[in-house]
């Protein structure tokens, strides 16, 4: 029996086989293309995604002959559209970091009454991660795909409305709640496709899928016969808020911070839709009500690490920046301000760039890398703080998953600063456990969150230190921001 999660993510599909007791048997991963057109826009080739998840599922199945159900998380604002006919797409797929949408988006900004009208149903600004400004670019720009729409019965969808369309042999045309909530076009109130937001972005003639919670079945596959029957699909939504669900953020003030190439910070703020000009609102799971969350995105964390290894060569490897950083008492006055796309938030200033401080003689590689390692913790906490003051937040349970949760010293870091335990979870896969989680919910009919507690991961805790240094280091950093970034605005 057991259990498989598929994580159709931006880089790679990624396939867990999960056994009764929910341990991990074994992992397959297969990447895809980033297709880079002439323009810079980024896109992905749907069919290779669907053929990599046929191929892993494959695999999988050789473990896991009979699984309960199937699960699936996925990159999210990622979209296509397809025809309904035939499931076929009409254009490769937007990828969530493409930008084509800028333009419509800054004019949208600039009109503060349809700005509003959008965050008060979505709890988002007009951006370009988000799928609405760039299927309006598509209509406004592509007359092929225009004559399509006109002329056939033509899907929007994102990642894991496509895939579960094709594997249900085009039987379930559905989404969950978190992934239509990104898209600019789903009113988060009472979890319907939004006319006004629609008409906004100039989309009509496009048929849109039916909304369900994330805890629910989506449909039945036999993953292009690597079963010899059709599996249930239960438990669907997007990365971000999969790993949310699966680090038990159910109480209001409860905080997860994912780490990547970027990060991701998202904060329990309960059943009313806050709306705040620095950070996005998620709908971020529903139950028997939607639940929502306070975002903030940051496009560097191990990226920045990434960075000292490849360009400056500080570094032969990423664990280097943890043992050059526990070699040292200090970074010896160095500050680095990781600001390659801007100050993001709570700053947001998108002409600020990156640079380093207080350059000595006195200074080696060490101290260089230990300063950017801990810019990027500070960029982290600063957003905490913020939260914690403007919204009157407790951090009742901060969680850090992904890459960065190998570095210790990085951990203990956030720990200290922010004087609270940090919840380390025992796999980097927390988005898939999460929609396992939303799955499991659903064959055991839980509806008091509460009751899954017996199913979270094992976790390591770090506990918080007094650590003199550190403050100080990460009070100058502010001060250095205030004098350098902040003034200069005015």
């Amino acid at each position: 029996m057991g259990y498989i999660t598929i994580d159709s993510s931006t880089s790679s599909t990624t396939v867990l086989v999960f056994d009764d007791s929910l341990n991990v048997l074994k992992r397959f991963q297969k990447e895809h293309k980033q297709i880079y057109t002439k323009e810079g826009y980024i896109e992905h080739d749907l069919e290779e995604i669907f053929q990599n998840l046929i191929e892993l599922v494959k695999q999988a199945s050789l473990l896991s002959p009979d699984p309960i159900f199937i699960s699936i998380t996925n990159q999210r604002e990622t979209f296509s559209l397809f025809k309904k006919k035939t499931g076929k797409p009409i254009h490769n797929a937007i990828v969530w970091q493409c930008t084509r949408g800028q333009k419509i988006c800054d004019n949208l900004l600039s009109n503060k009454e349809l700005t509003q009208t959008i965050q008060k149903k979505t709890g988002l600004q007009p951006n370009t991660f988000f799928s609405g400004s760039k299927l309006n670019w598509l209509i406004e720009n592509n007359s092929e795909i225009n004559s399509k729409i006109e002329s056939e019965e033509i899907c929007f969808g994102t990642i894991e409305t496509y895939l579960i369309y094709r594997l249900t042999d085009l039987e379930s045309f559905v989404t969950d709640t978190t992934n239509a909530s990104r898209t600019l076009l789903f009113n988060c109130l009472n979890n319907k496709w939004d006319e006004e937001l629609l008409s906004i972005f100039n989309i009509k003639n496009i048929q849109f899928p039916k909304i369900k919670k994330s805890s629910e079945l989506f449909g039945e596959s036999d993953f292009e016969g690597s079963f010899n029957k059709r599996i249930p699909i239960i438990g669907v939504a997007g990365d971000a808020q999969a790993s949310f669900f699966a680090n038990s953020c159910f109480k209001k003030g409860d905080t997860k911070i994912t780490t990547g190439t970027g990060f991701n910070i998202q904060t329990n703020i309960g059943e009313e839709l806050l709306l705040d000009d620095k950070s996005f609102t998620s709908l971020a799971f529903t139950n028997k009500q939607n639940t929502y969350a306070l975002e903030c995105l940051g496009s560097f964390a191990g990226g920045t690490i990434s960075w000292v290894k490849n360009n400056l060569q500080l570094i032969k490897s990423v664990n280097e920046s943890e043992e050059f950083s526990m070699e040292i008492e200090s970074s010896n006055g160095i500050f680095f301000v990781p600001a390659f796309s801007g100050l993001g938030p709570p700053y947001w200033i998108s002409s600020a760039r990156s640079a380093f401080f207080g350059i000595n003689p006195a200074v080696d590689k060490r101290h260089l890398t230990r300063a950017v390692l801990e810019s990027v913790a500070f960029q982290m906490i600063v957003y905490l703080e913020f939260l914690q003051k403007s919204k009157n937040l407790s951090l009742n349970n901060l969680s850090i998953d992904g890459g960065m949760i190998k570095n210790k010293f990085f951990t203990q870091l956030i720990a200290d600063l922010t004087q609270t335990d940090v919840n380390i979870p025992e796999i980097e896969d927390m988005s898939s456990y999460g929609v396992l989680l939303l799955g499991i919910q659903h064959l055991h009919n839980i509806t008091n969150l509460n009751d899954l507690e017996g199913f979270r991961l094992n976790h390591k805790v770090i506990r918080p230190k007094q650590n003199k240094v550190t403050q100080t280091t990460y009070d100058q950093w502010k001060l250095i921001i205030d004098k350098h970034f902040i003034k200069n605005q005015h």
